[in-house]
């Protein structure tokens, strides 16, 4: 993550996210910058937001986990348009292509968020090594937004798309 976040530049605002359990451990990553936009699901309340919200994580705050996992940032809940201030974008998968595909979780959460960032900011897949898959594995769809590299837990590898 370190050798990534160096080899573009200085990241003012990440957008990153909490794993499940069955993610790639990203627990060191919120160490690595004083702040973070991390996905916001539910209310305080627990109840799941109607699209797409980032909570501003800062150093040393705690996260909350509101009813479900994953954990967030308690406070405000920005809109989807918030992802736009992110210099870099760390997003979950099932799996990522070497052509710079990437198979969501189905639910669609990425898609409605991602086409406001900021067209500069890169967006990297971060998944383990066996889901790194060949060019033409993944179908790519009109409302994805192409991720520009992946990161595994042993290694961060940018993608060529076509």
């Amino acid at each position: 993550m370190r050798a990534l976040a160096s080899s573009m530049g200085s990241v003012a605002l990440p957008a990153l996210f909490v794993p499940t359990p069955l993610e790639p451990d990203l627990s060191l990553t919120l160490g690595l910058f004083p702040r973070a936009l991390l996905p916001v699901l539910v209310d305080e309340a627990g109840v799941a937001l109607s699209g797409p919200r980032w909570g501003l994580w800062e150093a040393g705050q705690a996260l909350v986990m509101p009813g479900r996992p994953p954990a967030q940032p308690s406070g405000e809940a920005l809109a989807s348009e918030a992802l736009a201030r992110a210099d870099l974008i760390l997003v979950p998968a099932l799996a990522g292509g070497l052509d710079g595909t990437r198979l969501g979780q189905g639910g669609g959460w990425y898609d409605r968020t991602l086409p406001h960032r900021c067209p500069t900011a890169p967006v990297v897949a971060v998944i383990f090594d066996d889901e790194v898959l060949e060019p033409g594995q993944i179908p790519l769809e009109a409302h994805d937004v192409p991720i520009d590299a992946i990161i595994t837990p042993t290694r961060t590898i940018r993608v060529t798309r076509p």
